[in-house]
């Protein structure tokens, strides 16, 4: 009995290594959009070449009934015998199996490397048939010595040891990645200005690999930025996103640009509706919080943007010597006019968004030193002190610029002084309180003076 034994289950093993093989080198030679598609097929043959006939050999040499004796001699000696029949029974079964196994492993092999033969074009089926003819020369020879000396039970072995070497070499062959695309030529012709040759060169490239992130960026740059079509451009952004093979981060890189384009063309909707679709695409990501922190750093609309760009005179502290100094003379009609018109702009930006502190400090400034309106830039300055969580060194001058106004413009020296005091008191250790300090000793020379 044990010997029976030992013999199925080495049987056993070489025909689960056969149908490994089988199942494996299979995959190995299929591309893998259609794996899925193959493995549901070896599925369905595996049940029907291997299942199936293992079932009908297994019952054939059980011998059901009298009238249906077992199919192999040998079971029938041992059953009219009288003895112990079980130990031929394995070993007939294991036999079947070992047979059946490989029959089914060199027939699967034998129809995956044709119908790859078959889906191959060009170079890569050249080199596939020389491969082919290549292992079957050098091992033809073996193959029919085995089946010669072991029988015909050894010729699904054969089979398997002359295509296995055709299916394991095979994906070297067939897998060989195109060298990546070479964008040498558009970007020399881009130099020249020869823009529309440029995007002949680029096309070209991408018809090599059509997947390829840079060659698309390059694409709409060169709308964006040369050809000034702004949405071609962005057509050809909204197609990379699209795409199945765009990662994440690739996503992320092209919509931020596209918002760059946007905000360059003095666009800011359209570059926050390009980073909205970041953090649709990709909630609760790290691109989608990043995208965030700019769309809330976006101006709120054109004119927003243009005051943001426009240049403007930096301004110096607002406790400097000249703070008792006389109005300086008026603008004329035409910069006052200018000044208005950027008042305007302020208040516009403030009416979308309250909380715009630059804004806000802006329009102060232009009513108190340009616009002859000191109280309201006053009032604009309290509701600047008035906004939570504004850093100290802001509320520092701010209260600087109060006291400023008061005893410049409105020549309310207590006022002033009370403004000071109090910049003295919360904000001991800055500058400005060092200049506060000295301002009311000047102030109080004059006083003492004027007596």
């Amino acid at each position: 009995m044990r010997p029976a034994v030992n013999i199925f289950l080495t049987l056993f093993f070489l025909s689960a290594v056969a149908v490994g093989a089988g199942w494996s080198l299979s995959e190995g030679l299929t591309p893998e959009r259609r794996q899925p598609q193959l493995r549901r097929s070896l599925l369905i043959w595996s049940i029907k070449g291997l299942v199936v006939p293992l079932l009908i050999w297994a019952l054939m040499n059980v011998g059901l009934s009298w009238s249906l004796q077992p199919f192999m001699p040998q079971i029938q000696a041992a059953k009219n015998s009288g003895g112990d029949w079980f130990p031929v029974y394995l070993r007939v079964v294991g036999t079947g199996l070992f047979v059946v196994s490989s029959y089914w492993a060199a027939l699967t092999l034998g129809w995956v490397l044709v119908e790859t033969a078959s889906g191959s074009e060009g170079e890569a089926r050249q080199q596939l048939k020389a491969l082919c003819l290549t292992c079957f020369i050098a091992i033809i020879l073996p193959a029919l010595l085995l089946v010669w000396y072991a029988g015909w039970t050894m010729l699904g072995l054969a089979g398997i040891a002359l295509l296995a070497p055709m299916a394991a070499y095979a994906p070297n062959i067939l897998n060989v990645k195109p060298p990546p695309p070479m964008y040498a030529r558009a970007i020399a012709r881009m130099k020249f200005g020869k823009y529309s040759e440029a995007e002949v060169e680029i096309i070209r490239e991408l018809e090599k690999s059509e997947d390829d992130f840079e060659g698309w960026m390059m694409l709409a740059n060169l709308y964006a930025n040369n050809f000034n079509d702004l949405p071609e451009a962005e057509q050809t952004i909204l197609e990379i996103c699209e795409h199945p093979k765009t990662t994440p981060s690739q996503l992320s890189v092209a919509l931020h640009q596209l918002a760059n384009w946007q905000l360059q063309r003095g666009d800011p909707l359209a570059a926050h509706r390009a980073l909205q679709m970041i953090r649709h695409r990709l909630p609760g990501s790290h691109l989608a919080h990043m995208a965030e922190l700019r769309i809330n750093q976006l101006p709120a609309s054109a004119a927003e943007q243009r005051q943001q760009q426009r240049t403007t005179a930096i301004p110096l502290p607002a406790l400097s010597e000249t703070i008792d100094q006389a109005k300086p003379a008026p603008e004329s009609r035409v910069e006052r006019h200018k000044f208005a018109e950027e008042a305007n702009a302020c208040v516009e930006i403030l009416k979308a968004a309250p909380d715009n502190v630059s804004a806000r400090e802006r329009l102060a400034r232009l009513f108190a030193e340009h616009l002859d309106k000191p109280e309201l830039g006053i009032e604009q300055v309290n509701l600047l002190l008035d906004m939570p969580d504004q850093p100290d060194s802001r509320r520092v001058e701010w209260l600087s610029l109060l006291a400023a106004w008061r005893i410049r413009y409105l020549h309310d020296t207590d006022t002033g002084r009370e403004i000071l005091e109090r910049l003295m008191r919360e904000f001991p250790q800055s500058a400005q309180a060092f200049a506060a300090r000295r301002r009311i000793w000047l102030l109080d020379t004059e006083a003492k003076r004027a007596k």
